[in-house]
């Protein structure tokens, strides 16, 4: 479980962001920093139900193009 300081740490580091994942190590309760990710299994996963693909993809609010 995340502790309040790494999901602070989290929302932090994803303000602005539509969507992403933090990854944070905590190695003898030293918290590192792994990665973000943008998109979860570089956008390849399979989502299945097909149906479940497109109810998730709704979620996703996007920045309008200007």
């Amino acid at each position: 479980l995340l502790s309040r300081r790494q999901r602070q740490m989290c929302k932090e580091t994803a303000k602005g962001l539509p969507h992403i994942r933090v990854d944070l190590y905590d190695c003898n309760g030293k918290i590192y920093f792994g990665e973000l990710t943008f998109f979860d299994g570089s956008g390849f996963d399979k989502i299945e139900p097909l149906e479940w693909d497109y109810k998730i993809g709704e979620m996703l609010k996007l920045p309008s193009k200007q």
